[in-house]
């Protein structure tokens, strides 16, 4: 197969990569409550059809749920969004939501697993450190999870105005808005995850580190942004440009917010 064709499935992969299963003409009887039923779900208990005795993958799928991996895989989620992330992103807005991992659970997760890689793994058991003498930085990395819901809430009214009338979304409404900027938020500690350790385990400095995360991270958003509202290169070019440039004002406000809050002399300090 030439390079063409591959790059076609590929493309083909990336706008519809789910299968679903439709239910059969075959008769089932609910282990649960015993009613006689076709399709894949009793219509009285709602309890699957083919659950069998307990077993191995019983004891799999128990140890799953604690995190929520049961369904709506979280891993799943997470490749999802790293190998096509506007397509994931725009059929979760349209309505496929067993597509996707809760987007705001899953944020807070990513946060929590960004924290104890960062800080225990690399900082305690490693020894690995990046030197900081930013308040701020120190403050955002101790509260990942908050600083991106604050972060993507300052992408939240650009990105509304912007994009809207698109050919995709002609009428992208706020709360629509807010679930992008959350999934963007996710794929944002991810990137910043990866290039974090990559730098540690290499040795690079703060400045490299922090520039190589923000050019990977401006890719995957114009990438994004151009899948899910359908424009043209030039038209996401300068929506996504404005809507940075307004994205990081607003940041750049919290960014001294937060030097004010987290001074030693300020009455409520935050900690």
């Amino acid at each position: 197969m030439d390079l063409k064709n591959r790059l076609k499935n590929i493309k083909n992969w990336q706008h519809q990569s789910y299968e679903f299963h439709f239910a059969s003409d075959e008769e089932h009887e609910c282990l649960c409550c015993g009613h006689r039923y076709k399709g894949n779900f009793c219509p009285c208990c709602s309890q699957k059809a083919g659950i069998g005795d307990i077993s191995w993958n019983s004891v799999r799928k128990g140890v799953m749920e604690i995190w929520g991996l049961s369904n709506r895989s979280l891993i799943y989620s997470l490749w999802q969004l790293i190998v096509r992330p506007g397509h994931f992103i725009s059929e979760y807005l349209r309505g496929k939501f067993q597509v996707s991992f809760p987007p705001v659970k899953m944020l807070f997760l990513v946060a929590i697993l960004y924290t104890l890689i960062y800080y225990w793994l690399f900082q305690h058991v490693l020894n690995l450190h990046i030197e900081t003498s930013s308040a701020v930085t120190m403050w955002e990395e101790k509260n990942a999870g908050w600083s991106r819901i604050i972060l993507s809430l300052s992408f939240l009214f650009p990105t509304w105005v912007l994009f809207q009338n698109s050919p995709k979304f002609p009428h992208l409404s706020i709360p629509k808005a807010f679930f992008i900027t959350i999934f963007m938020s996710i794929l944002e500690i991810m990137i910043e995850l990866f290039v974090y350790s990559l730098g540690l385990l290499c040795g690079a400095s703060e400045q490299v580190i922090a520039s190589s995360g923000m050019v990977l991270f401006a890719i995957y958003y114009f990438v994004a942004y151009k899948q899910i509202f359908g424009f043209g290169v030039w038209g996401t070019f300068w929506r996504h440009a404005i809507m940075m440039v307004c994205g990081i004002f607003l940041w750049v406000l919290f960014d001294e917010f937060i030097e004010y809050a987290v001074a030693p002399d300020h009455p409520f300090r935050i900690q």
